[in-house]
């Protein structure tokens, strides 16, 4: 484990546990990093169901080239349960941490989602002297780790993909490397969030969205998805890219008849006719055939 705190590092990848996830292996897609530089995993416990047995025993498993900083207040800052601000996922520890960690490049990473080997390296060449960069990911399940299909649709990055016309595109927090001290004003977002908790991610793509940026161009993050909790939206998406739902999902008459007419509003939106449809949180403009 690196022996030297005060020089900061090369890259920070900051991460929180609430144990909805296998902590265990997204810290170690991290240790498994082809990265020359050094790297410092700041992990947040949040509140008492934090997987604190896994980071004791990853304490002894960090590589000489990198540091795990946990923080432990003891309590969540998530309103859900008992804090004070509104993202269920965290409460404040993605600003919080994203403050604390020792390097001006930080990452993220949530405890249900992977690394692939090169994905540090491809991020801090794409960055270079930009406020953000971004790479892109792939959606896999959440129970083997099988790859299902590459995202092609959601986090792509601004002005891509189903977000492109109502968000001005998205790129998913897991994909980003942002220069802390660019894109200092934006922090804030991260402790924003709907009434029901979520939206924080966006609000924070939204804040830098319009700030100098890149995108590695290469999918290299595994997102964990259960594909039979998925909205309709999102199954007509897997769909459309090739994924057989069968395997994945128990198609009843009325899914099956959800996932259609999810289907066409996309084919409609992408029209540009005007109308509505909300998906994640978000409106999105349909018009339906009389």
């Amino acid at each position: 484990m690196a022996k030297d705190l005060q020089t900061p590092f090369d890259v920070a990848v900051v991460m929180f546990t609430k144990r909805t996830g296998s902590l265990a292996d997204a810290v170690r897609s991290v240790f498994a990093q082809h990265f020359s530089g050094r790297v410092q995993i700041v992990v947040g416990a949040d509140g008492p169901t934090a997987d604190r047995p896994a980071l004791a025993a990853l304490a002894r498993e960090v590589p000489e080239t990198m540091a795990l900083t946990v923080v432990d207040p003891g309590y969540s800052t998530a309103r859900s349960r008992g804090g004070m601000y509104a993202p269920e996922a965290g409460g404040v520890l993605r600003a919080a941490l994203t403050l604390l960690a020792n390097a001006r490049h930080v990452a993220y990473l949530s405890e249900a989602n992977r690394y692939a080997p090169h994905h540090l390296d491809l991020l801090k060449r794409a960055i270079s002297d930009r406020a953000w960069a971004h790479a892109l990911r792939w959606f896999s399940d959440a129970r083997t780790g099988q790859v299902i299909c590459r995202d092609e649709w959601e986090s792509v990055g601004p002005g891509q993909g189903v977000y492109a016309k109502s968000e001005g595109g998205f790129a998913a927090a897991d994909t980003l490397l942002i220069d802390k001290l660019a894109c200092h004003a934006a922090l804030a977002a991260w402790t924003e969030a709907d009434a029901k908790g979520r939206g924080e991610d966006r609000r924070f793509f939204r804040a830098i969205r319009a700030l100098p940026h890149a995108v590695t161009g290469e999918p290299s993050v595994y997102a964990g998805i259960d594909v039979a909790q998925q909205h309709p939206f999102m199954l007509a998406q897997f769909r459309a890219h090739g994924v057989i739902l069968e395997r994945f999902v128990k198609l009843t008459p009325e899914l099956e008849a959800e996932v259609a007419r999810a289907a066409e509003a996309q084919r409609a939106y992408a029209e540009g006719v005007r109308g509505r449809m909300s998906f994640g949180g978000v409106e999105f403009g349909i018009k339906r055939d009389k």
